[in-house]
């Protein structure tokens, strides 16, 4: 390689990306900002919300809300409102499953006031979610790829490249769908990572810096050997992310495991160091060939649970006098070929009087503890036991989950055959001793039982232990070794409870409370609507018809209620008349809970759903004039998130005036539909329908033969928009715009890259054919 006047010094990092479980924002328009809180009303907001969180725990949810509500409502200059936010938004979007409820909760999140830009990313991509199971595809797109633009370094990026993913295939859009999911898992994103460990179980990442491979080909890889302290030996490719870029990437899928070098993946054990080699062809000394080497060390995130008889459900209560299951998975205490072991503590904690708070409060206040602001524990601890946890083998589903996990190149019939004879290589090379693994264990999960008796005499010498009903049991392992700094206590906590907790069946169940049974009818009408939604998908109109009147018998039953407790109930009932009333296609009565909604909540969150919804109403009837001016309404509301949504209505309605039209009247009404459409490219570049609407202006300047004007929108859209729902038609149109102005090789890659990208598009074949025509014709 040519040499460089750079620092011999490469800078060369190992990232491991950490996978996150599941659960978006874009540029959101601020509105004026409310003066800072002082640290006294953060300090009382902060009480506020653990007392939520204290009730939610004990699961007393409602009270949980209401604690949580009351933070905003008490103190809305505090940071500690947006904490706030966050649990109600999550309280509605993983428990209530209110979608539109959650997302007016995420919005002040992610809004550009709240300088915590973790917060941040974890309010817009929870947005996005909610777009997502809203089905408005577009916005979710948007407000996904904002994470990953915006929160580049925030473990959010994994989930924003998954719901895209998953928004694509509901798309039918496969390519797309696949691409996006590829990248899950694959993005170093975390600042908090740190360079020199790897987490067992985890792809190994591997970066590159080096001045002189800027001058290799995206197909040129370059080599690098994994080889770790407990004998394996492997070698991973890294290529170059872009053109003229001096920096490649690469990963190799680690292992628990006795090693076995050379079958494609990292066979590691805990306390393993990793030693990486980049063989350096030419350094700015002049030297050749030089190896630059970095260790990492291997650690493992641990994770505990209290779980069922089989160790895989995880519980939240345990019965009194049986045997209580504990689970803890460490894969860096994985050390040997053996069942290895590790120590936990169990314990059991009750609440505590009111007396015995009273003394400890009155204590404190005499003390020097007085302006100690920590919320005294409700709890104390009334037993403790250790116990000795011990690695087991997987189960055969785990196994096979296990064995699925195969190199990309490789097929799994032919993997031993290639694993012996690679092995054999480089063990005569590298002098790396072949072992068996038949018999070893290394899962790095770790089962472990506690006897739990029904009693309040204890014995410090029993080997089990006592607790009541209401106890709380609570299993907590440090964590000694993890990707993190230091060490870490992980705890689990179930409630102890007398009876059986299996076969639970309900027989009668009468609830008294007016709010409660509207609230719960109100989730059954809701759970009946999406039912009825997936029938009409596959097609079962009659089926479909069913639900939908059975949800619309719930919520008329409910009416009187609502209307007598009115607020939030009486708003949550008219929502859900009209979703019901829009999907049974009924769009008077639909249009008609719209209109209520708007005249008695002018306020209410679903107001800009409403509206938008009752614009397609209006469409559906050809009640074109009608919609313009609903959608306007829409548009003249500042602080809603489907603005965008809204002007690009008009766009349509416009269009689909201009269509009916026909050639004699409609060309001043196409002009109109294209001056609609750049208005959502002009004045909301954050809409999740922006792409189409460049689209549909490209789309305008062919039709008017304005060529030049068409392919610099066709760019624009490729460029920024990559997920625009019409793609291979804006691929097959920029083909056909350069192929009218005798730029036939650039048409030809376009058509392509149609076929590449988009082979389930009804376009692909005619892309096909005009692609093997103009090769036929030498270009």
């Amino acid at each position: 390689m040519r040499p460089h006047r750079l620092n011999a010094a490469l800078r060369f990092a190992i990232l491991v990306s950490l996978l996150t479980t599941w659960s978006v924002r874009g540029v959101i328009v601020s509105a004026q900002t409310a003066p800072r809180g002082s640290l006294v009303e953060d300090r009382a907001a902060q009480k506020l919300v653990a007392a939520g969180d204290t009730r939610y725990e004990a699961e007393e949810v409602s009270k949980a809300v209401e604690i949580w509500q009351s933070v905003i409502e008490r103190y809305p200059r505090s940071k500690v409102r947006f904490v706030a936010h966050m649990r109600l938004g999550d309280y509605f979007l993983e428990r209530d499953r209110a979608y539109d409820r959650a997302r007016v909760q995420f919005e002040p999140v992610a809004d550009e006031a709240n300088t915590d830009q973790t917060q941040r990313a974890e309010a817009t991509l929870k947005m996005g979610i909610c777009f997502y199971h809203a089905r408005n595809y577009g916005k979710c797109f948007q407000l996904m790829r904002s994470v990953i633009e915006s929160f580049p370094t925030s473990p959010e990026v994994n989930q924003a490249y998954y719901y895209i993913g998953l928004g694509h295939f509901q798309l039918a859009h496969y390519s797309r769908a696949i691409d996006a999911l590829e990248k899950v898992g694959t993005t170093l994103s975390s600042d908090k990572t740190d360079g020199n460990k790897l987490e067992a179980g985890k792809r190994f990442f591997i970066k590159i810096e080096d001045a002189d491979l800027a001058i290799l080909g995206p197909e040129t890889g370059v080599k690098v050997q994994c080889k770790s302290s407990g004998g394996d030996l492997e070698e991973a490719i890294c290529y170059s992310v872009g053109r003229n870029v001096r920096l490649v990437l690469g990963s190799i899928a680690s292992r628990l495991g006795t090693p076995i070098p050379g079958n494609g993946f990292l066979e590691v054990k805990g306390g393993d160091t990793v030693s990486v080699t980049y063989i350096d062809e030419h350094t700015a000394e002049k030297q050749l060939k030089v190896p630059v080497v970095m260790e990492v060390r291997v650690v493992g995130d641990g994770v505990v649970a209290i779980t069922d008889g089989a160790f895989e459900e995880t519980l939240s209560g345990v019965v009194l006098d049986k045997n209580v299951n504990l689970r803890v998975v460490d894969p860096d205490r994985d050390v040997s070929d053996e069942a290895d072991s590790l120590m936990a503590l169990v314990e059991i904690y009750r609440l505590k009087t009111d007396e015995e708070l009273e003394s400890e409060m009155t204590k404190r206040h005499a003390t020097s503890d007085a302006d100690n602001e920590d919320e005294i524990d409700r709890y104390k601890q009334v037993d403790r036991l250790e116990v000795t946890l011990i690695e087991s083998e997987l189960t055969e589903q785990q196994q096979g989950i296990a064995r699925s996990d195969t190199p990309l190149d490789r097929s799994p019939q032919d993997e031993s055959t290639q694993d012996e004879s690679t092995a054999s290589q480089l063990a005569a090379t590298t002098n790396v001793p072949i072992t068996n693994p038949v018999h070893a264990i290394h899962t790095g999960v770790f089962y472990g039982t506690v006897a739990l008796v029904k009693t309040d005499t204890l014995d410090p010498n029993d080997q089990s232990l006592g607790a009541l009903p209401s106890d709380q049991l609570r299993l907590t392992y440090l964590d000694q070794s993890n990707s993190d700094e230091g060490e870490k206590t992980l705890m689990a906590k179930a409630r102890c409870l007398e009876g059986n907790i299996g076969g639970v069946r309900v027989t009668r169940a009468e609830i008294s409370d007016h709010e409660l049974r509207v609230q719960t009818q109100l989730k059954t009408a809701s759970a009946l609507t999406k039912i009825g939604n997936r029938y009409k998908e596959f097609g079962l109109k009659q089926k479909a018809t069913e639900k939908y009147e059975a949800a619309l018998d719930v919520c008329e039953e409910i009416m009187v209620d609502a209307r007598r407790l009115g607020g939030r109930m009486l708003e949550e009932t008219y929502v859900q008349f009209w979703h019901i009333y829009f999907e049974m296609e009924r769009l008077e009565l639909a249009a008609t809970m719209c209109q209520k909604l708007q005249r008695e909540f002018p306020n209410s969150g679903f107001v800009d759903d409403a509206l938008l919804q009752l614009g397609e109403v209006a469409i559906k009837q050809e009640n074109f004039r009608r919609a313009i001016g609903i959608y306007t309404r829409l548009v003249e509301m500042e602080q809603s998130q489907l603005r965008g949504e809204a002007q690009f209505g008009i766009a349509e309605v416009y269009q689909k005036m201009a269509e009916a039209a026909g050639e004699r009247g409609g060309a001043e009404l196409g002009d109109r539909a294209f001056q609609e459409y750049k208005k959502v490219f002009d004045h909301f570049p954050d809409s999740g329908r922006v792409g189409e609407a460049v689209a549909k202006m490209a789309d305008y300047y062919y039709q008017r033969e304005d060529f030049d004007r068409a392919i610099d929108t066709f760019e624009t859209v490729l460029d920024n928009h990559p997920d625009a729902i019409f793609l291979d038609v804006i691929l097959f149109n920029y083909g056909r715009c350069l192929y009218r102005m005798q730029r036939k090789a650039e048409a030809r890659r376009r058509f392509d890259q149609l076929i590449s990208e988009f082979p389930e598009s009804p376009l692909a074949s005619d892309a096909k054919q005009i692609s093997m025509t103009l090769s036929q014709a030498g270009f």
